[in-house]
């Protein structure tokens, strides 16, 4: 994967609009998680998101290893969502709500996290919708449902759920892989 991210990177730095659609798909959920972990409505994600890719298209010669590249979003993301942030609402409200430093520099651990978030949010939109659901539905919805929640949601058999998480798990593994990640 670091190979073909090098490849991409260096079209993009030659101004390659098809190279730069690709980064842009490929780090659009980073980029997006991280102004929504910062607080921001889904309306002032996409204007942080806007101001992150044009910093980053006017600063792309400068960025010489690609692998840096997720880092470097994530804390332009979070520098600029904060800059939002502290325009829409009070001071005390901000600092209040504020669970990072305010030095500008996250600790790795959530660099990380937030980066193995996009990717999964990559890999679970390239499931079918059923799949897609199901999982929202067992691992994502706020609250224990049981799987006779679940399966009357989904019009399904309740035990059916068991056997299909079963099955979208494994697809959700294989586009994992495909994408050039390991799983134990």
């Amino acid at each position: 994967m670091t190979e073909n991210l090098e490849i991409l990177w260096e079209k993009v730095k030659k101004s390659d609009p098809n190279a730069w659609r690709q980064v842009i798909e490929l780090y659009s959920g980073l980029v997006n998680t991280v102004a929504r972990k910062a607080g921001l409505s889904t309306l002032d994600a996409e204007d942080c998101g806007q101001y992150v890719w044009m910093t980053l298209y006017r600063k792309r010669n400068s960025i010489h290893d690609p692998v840096a590249l997720p880092a470097w979003l994530i804390k332009t993301t979070y520098r600029r969502a904060a800059t939002i942030a502290r325009r829409l609402k009070p001071a005390l409200e901000l600092e209040a709500a504020r669970p990072l430093s305010d030095t500008g520099e996250l600790p790795d651990e959530i660099v990380t996290q937030l980066e193995n978030e996009a990717i999964l949010d990559r890999a679970l939109k390239q499931l079918d919708p059923r799949c897609r659901r199901l999982l929202h539905e067992l691992f994502y919805r706020s609250g224990e449902l049981s799987y006779r929640d679940i399966a009357k949601s989904l019009n399904i058999l309740p035990n059916s759920v068991g056997p299909l998480r079963s099955r979208c798990l494994v697809k959700l593994k294989k586009i994992l892989e495909n994408m050039g990640y390991k799983l134990d």
